[in-house]
């Protein structure tokens, strides 16, 4: 906990063009938890800030930046060898990306031979479950065009030769609860490796990835990298019941109660 709370004293980490950065403004410890408070700021953005009357406050150019408050708590037991991470997204906006950039790189300056390494919560239990009962809403495949890459044709009239271009295909069934077929996912969970270069081949294009999105019991809507299911994404919760200021910005004790409930899921 010593060693995280130093990396985040002065936080603060850009994205490559310097569009975006997260700067941490406070962290406290709290017996096994760590509260930490940051603000994600996103420039390039023009635009009218208006009330709710329709008058101008503000005109916004493409150099300010909008300057968002989250916060995050990591739990860091003494007497334990794993750690957690809760993170707050606010509006879209998460910054665990720049975090663990920084993260890595501040444990890096300070231990040489040892690697941090912060990866998401995820039950391989749950996809195999969703997926047996044929409950697949989507599957997406990606595929990364390097620079001067012939492999896709098609997207030779979009991206520059010296680029590096993605390219995502998303696959879905029309109509209400309809779903996709599972056959294909379920081998491969099965154990049968050949199944992913089925999965992964779309009319002659071999995409790099492929990830399914599956729908839990409850509704709730779950995405998977299906070539290491345990990388996939981060276990979420909507945060309900924050208690908002007159401007409408969530109080610190509230967003912290919300991370405590989301951790008490997981430990």
């Amino acid at each position: 906990m010593g060693v995280v709370g130093d990396c985040l004293n002065g936080f603060e980490v850009f994205n490559d063009d310097h569009s975006k950065v997260v700067r941490c403004m406070s962290a406290q410890s709290n017996r096994d938890e760590l509260l930490s408070t940051f603000q994600h700021g996103q420039s390039g953005v023009v635009a009218d800030i208006v009330s709710d009357e329709g008058n101008l406050r503000l005109r916004q150019v493409a150099r300010d930046s909008q300057l968002l408050r989250c916060g995050c708590i990591f739990l860091l037991p003494r007497d334990q060898d794993t750690g957690f991470l809760a993170v707050h997204v606010n509006n879209g906006r998460g910054i665990k990306g720049l975090l663990e950039k920084g993260l890595i790189s501040g444990f890096r300056e300070r231990f040489d031979d040892l690697k941090l390494e912060l990866n998401p919560f995820v039950h391989r239990g749950v996809l195999e479950q969703a997926v047996h009962d044929g409950q697949i809403d989507k599957v997406r495949l990606i595929k990364t065009q390097r620079p001067n890459d012939s492999a896709v044709a098609a997207t030779r009239k979009w991206i520059r030769g010296e680029q590096t271009g993605k390219l995502e295909l998303d696959i879905t069934a029309t109509g209400r609860a309809q779903r996709v077929r599972n056959a294909l996912v379920d081998r491969f969970l099965g154990g049968d490796t050949t199944a992913f270069d089925e999965i992964v081949e779309f009319e002659g294009i071999r995409f790099d990835e492929a990830k399914v999105e599956v729908v839990l019991p409850d509704e709730t809507h779950r995405t998977f990298n299906i070539e290491n299911p345990s990388s996939g994404f981060p276990f979420t919760l909507e945060m309900e019941d924050l208690s908002l200021n007159q401007e409408g910005e969530p109080s610190e004790e509230s967003v912290f109660a919300q991370l405590r409930a989301a951790l008490a899921l997981v430990r």
